[in-house]
């Protein structure tokens, strides 16, 4: 209860005794006292929710919160005036400048607190997350209007915590765990509940986890973790034990399911994490909340302990993490975290024969870290064996050793928690613990780095398939800049080149067609900007720049629009379809159809081909020979801006001629002619 002293501390009486809002806080989770800092009678304290009083903690309101909570963790008072206040919630910060009245919002604040994610098999893909006090909700990886958007974002009717996974076969169906298991259906958005806890009999034990994996051998086959590995074909209404009570180590026989824990005893565990192989049909791996590890390599007919040995208070360990390898049927790593009892030191694993032993694989992970060291997930890339990535409390790390030596990856990215990965094509996809869900493009790029290409004085990546798409198809007014919102990754073909050094002059990359016709040419040294540019009619922060080829010692990203070079002409606008920095002149190259290019990087003279592929946007309804009569329709229109620019320089050039040819008189008869 609130406890008050007028006395300087010599005696308290309680206050509010009888309102129970303002008692435990969710068992400390959510405590806090403030005092306005004028008037000692108005007094904020936190649950839930917040609540105040104005008459020195006798009686309590409502202050700020909603059904179920937000969750208020901080609290700041201006000392000066006491209706400017800043709370800290589970979603973000939000001010006030009328004691409360009217709030600033949180969703102008990448806060997030990510548990899970996951991706399905769309275009542009949908990431699926749970995230604290949030609920659970999927955003598309890039947005149709030229960002992404709160139009590319929306709740998904799944849990705060919890395991959310699409299933593979139809994007339109969507599996979330947390508060039993749920199943949601696209568009309607349609849920039901079909976890196989319903029966309060089955006395199922869980952790916030909860996790969730489809089989790889039979994209029918949804597993589930619990104290049991259970299994559903039929999307829920039917599940099957695929396990005993695999949650004890070895050699202890598992009490009863309605048997009292003992005092002392080894602790009844819960499956926090779940992998199933690629590679091995029939083998899943389980990970529980007491250290256990178990592995099965027949679907569940028979059960080994995998458990790693050696670690301190295993009873109280938590394997957060359980990766198999994309190519190796025994091997499979493991992250545990020993929070618990207070060691924040990284503990990482890898066993190549079933778990009968493990190695730690530790190297280049940083320990000692200030907000703590432990790492939360791992990954295997599901493309390069050896390839792993590892996140930790405070960071990214990726291996290209199996594990053996550590290194950050951490270009761009928040020091903060990392608790989940996702891959979709070459894309890594990384959830964190307070600051949102980023996205790293550069996955090719990590599957073909070796020893080769860090040694060479050039190389160009061999560039991911790319899908011929349009920036922007907004047709009205856009989004203003302050609307929160996320850049898009760059439209058409990322292309990745490593420079030893710098370049000492310009270097260039040409876009090839089929028949080796050169269509783009793109340079490190920008062109001059159109004239317009200069005095647009709306504000300069809208207008790209000229694009010019990045050029620095180390990696470089550049980037092909699919789109032919622009044809000249004598004047240019800025089409509605805009986005800040991103809104290029018009009349922009017309889009290349389909097919195969060849990319040519040239540097101190020497050129570096790799073919890339385009294919049509999946979502297009156009047919192949739909998009080529396009495109030939297209560069028929070009050819005749690129004519009618020729014939205006001609008839500027004959100008020109005649102007020169011109009397200096104004009375003779061939002046007279001319001027007529």
């Amino acid at each position: 209860g609130l406890f008050r002293s007028d006395d300087g501390g010599a005696t308290w009486r309680q206050v509010a005794a009888d309102d129970q809002r303002i008692r435990d806080g969710q068992g400390g989770y959510n405590t806090g006292l403030f005092i306005d800092p004028v008037n000692p009678d108005v007094v904020y304290v936190f649950n839930t929710a917040s609540y105040k009083s104005t008459d020195g903690g006798n009686t309590f309101t409502g202050f700020k919160g909603a059904p179920g909570g937000d969750d208020p963790q901080a609290h700041w008072i201006d000392p000066t005036n006491g209706n400017r206040m800043l709370l800290g919630y589970d979603q973000g910060a939000i001010v006030t400048l009328d004691g409360g009245r009217t709030w600033s919002p949180w969703y102008n604040q990448s806060t997030e607190q990510v548990y899970h994610i996951s991706v399905d098999n769309s275009w542009p893909y949908w990431i699926y997350a749970t995230q604290q006090d949030a609920g659970a909700i999927r955003t598309r990886h890039r947005g149709n209007m030229g960002a992404v958007t709160m139009f590319d974002w929306n709740a998904v009717n799944g849990w705060e915590w919890g395991t959310i996974i699409p299933d593979p076969k139809n994007a339109n169906v969507v599996y979330a765990s947390g508060s039993g298991i749920v199943k949601i259906s696209y568009p309607s958005e349609q849920w039901i509940n079909v976890s196989p806890a319903v029966d309060p009999d089955s006395r199922m034990r869980s952790t916030s986890s909860a996790p969730l994996a489809w089989a790889p051998w039979d994209r029918n086959l949804l597993l589930a973790g619990t104290q049991y590995v259970l299994g559903t074909t039929d999307g829920g209404l039917h599940w099957r034990k695929l396990s005993p009570d695999i949650s004890w180590p070895k050699g202890m026989t598992p009490p009863p399911d309605t048997a009292a824990p003992q005092p002392g005893g080894f602790p009844a565990g819960a499956m926090e994490t779940l992998a199933a192989s690629s590679v091995g049909r029939g083998i899943i791996w389980a990970g529980f909340n007491n250290g256990v590890i178990k592995v099965t390599r027949d679907e569940g007919k028979t059960w080994d302990d995998a458990s790693i040995p050696g670690i301190a208070f295993t009873a109280r360990a938590l394997v957060e993490g359980l990766a198999t390898s994309p190519t190796v049927a025994g091997e499979a790593y493991a992250a545990v975290d020993l929070l618990r009892v207070g060691d924040y030191a990284p503990y990482l694993y890898r066993t190549k024969d079933f778990g009968k032993t493990w190695t730690k694989i530790t190297s280049g992970l940083r320990a000692n870290e200030p907000a703590g060291s432990s790492v939360r997930t791992v990954a295997a890339d599901p493309k390069r064996p050896g390839l792993l990535y590892a996140g930790t409390e405070t960071g990214v790390y990726v291996s290209f050793d199996d594990g053996d030596n550590w290194q950050p990856l951490m270009g761009g990215l928040p020091n903060t928690s990392y608790r989940s990965f996702a891959f979709q094509g070459s894309d890594v996809v990384v959830g964190t613990y307070g600051r949102g869900i980023y996205v790293l493009d550069g996955g090719a790029v990590l599957r073909q780095m070796n020893e080769t290409v860090a040694d060479a004085p050039v190389h160009l990546f061999t560039p991911d398939r790319a899908v011929r798409m349009r920036r922007n198809v907004n047709a009205d007014t856009p989004l203003p800049p302050e609307v929160p919102h996320a850049v898009n990754p760059p439209s058409g073909a990322i292309i990745w080149y490593y420079l030893a050094a710098k370049p000492a002059g310009e270097i260039t990359m040409d876009v090839l067609d089929s028949t080796g016709t050169v269509i783009r040419h793109l340079s490190s040294v920008a062109a001059a900007p159109v004239a317009e540019a200069a005095r647009p009619p709306h504000p300069n922060f809208w207008v790209a720049p000229p694009y010019a080829l990045p050029a620095n010692a180390g990696l470089n990203r550049g980037h092909w629009d699919m789109r032919h070079d622009a044809p000249p002409t004598a004047s240019h606008s800025f089409e509605i379809s805009a986005n800040p920095g991103e809104t290029p002149a018009s009349p922009e190259g017309a889009l290349a159809p389909p097919g195969t290019y060849t990319v040519r990087l040239t540097v101190n003279g020497n050129a570096y081909s790799e073919k890339l592929v385009v294919t049509n946007d999946p979502r297009s309804p156009a047919t192949a020979a739909d998009v080529r009569a396009q495109a030939t329709y297209l560069a028929g229109v070009q050819a005749g801006i690129r004519a009618a620019w020729a014939g205006t320089q001609q008839a500027a050039a004959y100008r020109t001629a005649l102007t020169a040819a011109m009397p200096s008189d104004t009375a003779s008869e061939a002046a007279r002619a001319i001027r007529a």
